[in-house]
């Protein structure tokens, strides 16, 4: 499929950048955008503050990944790759997300995971995670998928105020990928729209960087639902959670 054909079946946008006037153009993109994409994620590795925060893919990932339509979004700023997003499919394979919250098997089937976001370091500071996630929901929703997971690193609180913002909450906190310790972030998408208002009558704040007291707040009932920054360091706000 050539990317005119793609970009007019699945739908294009254009909008400009909050900072220096750049023309951003964000689409669904065809595997032809591999190898770009792979200098991008080897880009972002070579720049990242601590090597946990991001878990790269190869090669025969993002294959896989290219054989479900509208599973990545793309946004290009004079034709560059500026930032790209994945969404996948997991079924019941052992790393569905599901499976760590709770679901029962029955529900696997409905999961779909936001997988990985990747910005260039240069348009950092537009929203483009944020509004990649908005569209890829709206894609996961049109298909007919119940529940949305993605993983976020604690020491990648940016990342994490974007997921909590785009609806999704704190799940679970647990070691993954080896001894990588990622939130597990959860959204079902028949909640109320009110959920939120719910959750603040009853909010408890905690660093970021407590990883064993969160672990207890979610053990005893609790989602993180709002993040800060305050003079303590980046803070998470927790409250009990009456939807599933």
């Amino acid at each position: 499929m050539d990317r005119k054909r793609n970009r007019s079946r699945m739908g294009f946008e254009a909008f400009k950048s909050s900072q220096d006037n750049l023309l951003f153009e964000m689409e669904f993109l065809a595997e032809d955008s591999m190898q770009e994409m792979i200098e991008l994620q080897d880009l972002i590795l070579g720049h990242l503050p601590d090597p946990e925060i991001f878990f790269p893919h190869d090669r025969d990932y993002f294959h896989k990944i290219f054989q479900h339509d509208r599973s990545v979004i793309g946004v290009k700023v004079e034709d560059r790759l500026a930032a790209y997003s994945i969404i996948r499919i997991p079924g019941h394979a052992q790393d569905n997300l599901g499976r760590d919250i709770g679901l029962v098997d029955d529900e696997l089937d409905r999961v779909a995971h936001l997988q990985a976001t990747v910005v260039h370091p240069a348009f950092r500071g537009n929203g483009l995670q944020r509004k990649m996630a908005a569209t890829h929901l709206r894609v996961i929703r049109d298909l007919g998928f119940k529940h949305v997971c993605c993983t976020v690193s604690p020491k990648n609180p940016q990342s994490l105020a974007n997921i909590i913002c785009s609806g999704l909450v704190i799940k679970d906190l647990r070691p993954k990928f080896g001894d990588w310790w990622r939130y597990i972030m959860y959204a079902n998408l028949a909640w109320p729209k009110d959920l939120r208002e719910t959750l603040e009558r009853s909010e408890k704040a905690i660093t970021c960087s407590d990883l064993l007291g969160q672990q207890a707040l979610i053990k005893d009932g609790f989602v993180g639902f709002r993040t800060t920054m305050q003079p303590q360091g980046f803070v998470v706000f927790y409250a009990k959670n009456a939807v599933d």
